[in-house]
């Protein structure tokens, strides 16, 4: 998701290699820089694959009894190359770009907040509500948001529309006399995928046992975004903070604001006596309740 405007000059940003940065200061020119290269490191990966898959369809399909049936893999063969040098054209474009003494600068100027440190620089300021966060007493008051009701919604629907039928169908095999001798492969099938699926849901009542925990009793500190990037809409990143003790550690989750972006700070709540036990405030599905 691309934001309106820079977060530095105000003005309007760009996309490249699914990060955002900005074309008139050169914020965030740096990451785009790196997932470009990066896409042109798995450009060769790439490559071998289509040309894998057309080799299996022209031997393994018989296509080569039909050889003009190959025309369909004429297309993406001249996308390949043309996507490769637009890569190679966009790099250099934004190796190019001047950066702002304000935008070069900002990254040396933030780094992981502690609760009882001064607010970040005036670039990217803490918002009111993480402040308050901070200042907020041990145990917490939390409840469930709103876009974590409809996740949690949804996923509990999907576990009972395919778990509800097959232990269904289960049970009245079982219940029925010579159970085991009416049982067909299918039957034996869904009672190995039964167990798994039930899986999902003890899955997600952990992660939501502990993620309720950590906003609960947890370490509150002001982290700082080293790397942002969108997939299919979604938004995820790559954060640091530095726990009570100086030490610095990294995160990585899903931005469900869709509003972080490098450099900008993002509170992080972690456990004080194991710190690789955390999660940022923007992938949880509560909140914490502000008095």
């Amino acid at each position: 998701m691309i934001p309106a405007e820079c977060p530095v000059c105000h003005k309007k940003p760009a996309c490249a290699g699914s990060t955002v940065y900005c074309p008139s200061c050169g914020w965030n020119r740096d990451s785009a820089i790196s997932a470009l290269k990066m896409s042109m490191n798995s450009f060769p990966i790439g490559v071998l694959m289509f040309v894998g898959m057309a080799a299996f369809v022209y031997w393994g399909m018989k296509f080569k009894n039909s050889p003009q049936l190959m025309l369909f893999f004429a297309f993406p063969a001249l996308i390949l190359p043309w996507q490769y040098f637009s890569i190679r054209r966009k790099l250099a474009e934004l190796r190019a770009l001047a950066v702002a003494p304000q935008a070069a600068g900002m990254s040396a100027g933030f780094g992981a907040v502690p609760c009882s440190a001064p607010a970040a620089p005036a670039t990217f300021p803490v918002k009111a509500a993480d402040q308050a966060l901070l200042r907020a007493p041990v145990p917490r008051r939390i409840r469930m948001s709103k876009g974590g009701r409809i996740s949690l919604g949804v996923a509990a629907f999907a576990c009972c529309v395919f778990l509800v039928p097959m232990c269904v169908h289960l049970y009245s095999i079982l219940a029925s006399p010579n159970s085991f001798a009416s049982f067909q492969r299918d039957d034996w099938i869904l009672v190995v995928i039964a167990p798994l699926l039930l899986l999902v849901p003890y899955g997600l009542w952990r992660s939501q046992v502990r993620e309720c925990d950590l906003l609960e009793n947890g370490e509150v500190v002001m982290g700082r975004v080293t790397r942002q990037w969108t997939d299919k809409g979604n938004s995820s990143i790559e954060y640091e903070f530095a726990d009570f003790t100086g030490q610095q550690h990294r995160g990585m989750c899903n931005d469900n604001t869709k509003q972080l972006f490098t450099d900008m700070p993002v509170a992080v709540f972690y456990d004080r006596d194991k710190p690789k036990r955390q999660i940022a405030a923007c992938s949880t599905f509560h909140e914490v309740v502000i008095p």
